[in-house]
């Protein structure tokens, strides 16, 4: 009995490239991807200098900490590959990713204490997308089904992280509806990015698959620079710096793809 069972756990094994062979080869691919998902809440701090006159105290630094929420996100991009084919138990793959990640519009509550007398608050809302570019290592495992393959995969890369007409209000003491950003509202910075993903592809004919996976996105800490408030009622200030932690992304992604 334990000889049968040995000789079968054998035949499966050697069967795995036999197979392997009957798949569909990539070789060089291309693919179309999109989906959505979440993000984490985020860490913020928003500095600058409120330059009032000697008669009110002198200039004030602001440093008003908060969070931003979490909330609802879509991507769309693409994807070019070239996967090494042959029979094999894994099939490496190295390939380059492009998508555009749209974040809507985070909104963050931030307190400065350091203040002369009141606590001083801010209402801030920040309208987000990024432009995500990574080099990705993806490994297939070949099964008895030459159609249905589960890959795993990570990568590296950068993000620029756009935020397109920021506002800050002051809530307290209320300042109405000035907005502290509005000679600048616009900012954009570069920073780290990283992904991992698992899936599974499932061919359709012999050069075309659709593909489902779930990915975690990592986006790095990054600082962005609004104009200062200009506003004739209002002191004058620096330009502000909004400092944003790194964030998370849960992600579901649907693709077609195609081999050369």
């Amino acid at each position: 009995m334990r000889i049968k069972l040995a000789l079968a756990v054998i035949a499966s094994l050697v069967a795995i490239p036999a197979f392997a062979a009957d798949r569909p080869a990539r070789g060089i691919y291309v693919g179309v991807f999109g989906g959505g998902g979440t993000s984490t809440d985020t860490d913020v701090v928003q500095r600058g200098t409120a330059y009032f006159i000697e008669a009110q105290g002198g200039p004030l630094s602001i440093n008003a900490i908060g969070q931003t929420d979490s909330g609802g996100v879509g991507f769309v991009g693409g994807q070019i590959g070239y996967e090494i084919s042959y029979p094999s138990v894994v099939l490496p793959a190295f390939e380059i990713e492009g998508f555009y990640l749209d974040a809507d519009t985070r909104n963050a509550t931030l307190q400065n204490s350091n203040v002369r007398g009141a606590e001083q608050t801010f209402d801030n809302t920040f309208p987000m997308h990024s432009a995500v570019l990574l080099a990705n290592l993806v490994f297939s495992f070949p099964t008895v089904y030459p159609g249905v393959t589960p890959y795993i995969g990570g990568g590296i890369g950068a993000a620029s992280v756009d935020v397109d007409s920021a506002k800050s209000l002051q809530t307290n003491p209320a300042e109405g509806a000035l907005n502290h950003f509005n000679s600048g509202p616009d900012a954009s910075a570069w920073t780290f990015a990283a992904q991992i993903k698992a899936g599974i592809r499932i061919a359709i004919s012999s050069n075309a698959y659709v593909f489902g996976e779930y990915r975690y996105l990592y986006l790095g800490a990054v600082d962005q620079s609004f104009g200062p408030t200009v506003e004739a009622a209002h002191a004058a200030t620096s330009a502000w710096t909004v400092s944003f932690d790194e964030t998370s992304y849960h992600l579901g992604t649907a693709g077609i793809g195609f081999n050369f």
